[in-house]
This record gives structure tokens, sequence and C-alpha cells, in this order.
């Protein structure tokens, strides 16, 4: 048995209709370039017709089935060509607005997201998100940072990943009780607050998942995230990487009910703007989508931690009905509450009415 002392463990579903018909499975397409489309027109035997409408299809681009405009919610059309080095774009189907790839990750912030002076900023935004955008927190975080939280009772990333194995393996069930057939690993899975991946790469290794989505706000962790992968591809050739997103919690660039399942370790006393976090993660499930997530609870390292009207002067520390009020108000019901010793773990969140937008 674990022993999880002052820490939250969150799984959450929504059930927002019955699930039989609503399951759709949304594989990743490989990223090719011009020249690589080329290549497969010249080698296969192909009529001048079909090559013709490859061609055109590259150029013209294609949409995205997840990821979103974050600021019209609206499908990204993606298009990618080789003019001496790979040029990807993604554009807002209503807007065209455009958003590129910047290194191994694309950059999703509205533009209003755009960071602000360090003068213009409270206490919590430089606590809160800029202290995660520091290179040298990314640098740390896995080389003694992340293992400190044993100190909180966390009872660490493998025992962790266990937890969330076994809640995302399971099939879903509806009102109904009746059994659906299409678990969360088999699916579309985003790792919210990715941090330096080390959740992310122990899903990664599963390799059943349809599509894996890193996302976090900070460039260091993104950019961290993505070293670790290619040092694990060393060894483990056939690793797939995760589609990296720079993106805000509360403003989520991905289409409203357009994900199996997502995770967000040690992560919801970072969120300056928590209440539309959580909002933003039950529009973006799946009805019988699951959440799985931790974070702290009050009095952990024997701190106090006392939240103000914006989410916190610092970290937000949470009592376990705070944090049920917050989940439901965010749009999941029937949270089923269990605790083992100081610490609480939420099981079988679900909500019954249509929530999508």
């Amino acid at each position: 048995m674990f022993r999880l002392v002052q820490v939250l463990v969150v799984t959450l579903v929504v059930t927002l209709r019955p699930i039989s018909g609503w399951i759709t499975k949304n594989p990743s397409r490989p990223s090719i370039s011009l020249r690589l489309v080329v290549d497969s027109i010249t080698d296969a035997p192909q009529t001048a017709t079909t090559a013709k409408q490859a061609l055109l299809s590259l150029l013209s681009g294609r949409t995205d089935p997840v990821l979103c405009c974050p600021t019209s919610l609206e499908p990204l059309i993606k298009t990618e060509l080789f003019l001496g080095t790979p040029d990807e774009k993604w554009s807002c189907s209503k807007f065209g607005t455009v958003y590129r790839r910047t290194g191994p990750y694309i950059s999703l912030v509205p533009s209003n997201g755009a960071s602000k002076p360090f003068w213009e900023k409270s206490l919590q935004e430089v606590v809160q998100t800029d202290t995660f955008r520091n290179p040298f927190t990314a640098f740390l975080y896995e080389r003694g940072w992340r293992q400190g939280f044993a100190n909180a009772g966390f009872p660490g990333i493998d025992a962790e990943f266990e937890l969330l194995l076994d809640f995302f393996s399971a099939v879903v069930v509806d009102e109904n009780k009746e059994a659906g057939n299409f678990p969360v690993m088999a699916g579309t899975v985003l790792d919210m607050s990715c941090g330096s991946g080390l959740m992310s790469r122990r899903l990664a290794k599963e390799g059943t998942l349809s599509k894996l989505i890193s996302a976090d706000f900070s460039e260091a962790m993104l950019l961290e995230t993505n070293r670790r992968f290619e040092e694990e591809k060393k060894t483990a050739a056939s690793l797939a990487f995760p589609e990296l997103v720079r993106c805000d919690v509360a403003c989520l660039p991905l289409g409203s009910g357009s994900i199996d399942g997502c995770h967000a370790g040690a992560a919801l006393h970072c969120w300056p703007q928590l209440e539309e976090g959580l909002g933003e993660i039950c529009r973006v499930l799946k009805p019988g989508g699951k959440f799985f997530a931790t974070t702290f609870k009050k009095g952990a390292y024997g701190i106090p931690r006392q939240a103000n009207s914006q989410g916190g002067a610092s970290f937000r520390f949470f009592d376990v009905d705070e944090l049920e009020n917050l989940l439901r108000e965010a749009g999941f019901s029937e949270v089923e509450l269990n605790s083992l010793a100081k610490a609480a773990l939420l099981h079988d969140v679900q909500n019954d009415s249509i929530n999508q937008n």
C-alpha cells in the first residue's frame, strides 16, 4: 500500500451522454514533407490524376482532428513544405491566424497571452508561472525537484503511473452500467503541465495510444521534454514522440470532446486561473473521458497555504471539500472521495448532463 501523506490524487470521469456510438478513434497522421510526398508519387505506380490530387492535398493542408485555434476554437489547417528546410504552419480555419512550430513544439498561446514585462506581473504570475519557465528549473526538475515531493506524501512517479494506468485502462461504463470497449489507453491523451515529460515518457512507452499530446506553458519544460525523449529514443527505437504544444490550460487549443483522457501531475496548485483550467479540461474531454491529477493538500510540508481571490499569493494548496466544489463547478459531478491516512483520492467523478460547447 502506498503511503500518501498530504497529497491529493484526483481521478475524474465525465459522462455527458450514453456511451454507445460516441467513440471515434482519431489516429494521428504521420508528419511528412513535400520531398517525401514527391518521392512517393514518383516511386509508386499512380495515375497523373491521383498524383496531382496527392500534391494538391499537401499544399492545401489538412485539418487536425484534435488541435484548434485557442481563440476561435475552430479547427487548425496544417500545411507542410520542404524548401531547403521543413516549414510547418497551422492556420485557423475561420480567421486565418497563423501559428508556427518553434523548434520541437508548436506554440498555440493566444496573442493576448504574450509575456508581460516583469514589472507588470503579479506575485502570483511570477511564482506560479515564471518559476517553471526558467531553464534552470527545467534542468533541476528530475534532478531532485520532483523527487522532493515525497516529503509531502507523493508516492513517486512510478507508483503514480501505476495508479494512472489502472484508471485509464478500465473500460468506460455509461449511466446504464453497460460497459464500453474503448479504454482511454487506446485513444487520445493530453498530459497537461507535462513538465519534463516524466509521465509522458511512461505513457508513450506503453505503445497503445493513438495520440499523445504533451502540453505546457513553459518553453523550457517543453524543450526538456523533447531532450529526454531523444535520449530515450537512443535505446528504444520504437518510442513514438508526442505532439509537443505550448498552451495555457485556461485556453486550451483543443476541440470540444476531442480527447479520451487527461493527466495533470502535481499541477493544479500551479495554475493561476484554476477554475477556468478545470472548465477547459471538462470541455475537451469526450463523454466518458477521464481526468487523473495530483496536487497538494493544505498543510503539506507543514506550511498552510491560503488562497486569495486570484487563486493564491503563491502556490495554491487545497482542502478536500474546496477541491470537490471546484470540480463540480467546472462541470464534473457525482464526486466520490476516498481517503487514505492524510491523503485523499477522488474516483469516478461523472457528469450526466451535456456540457460540450
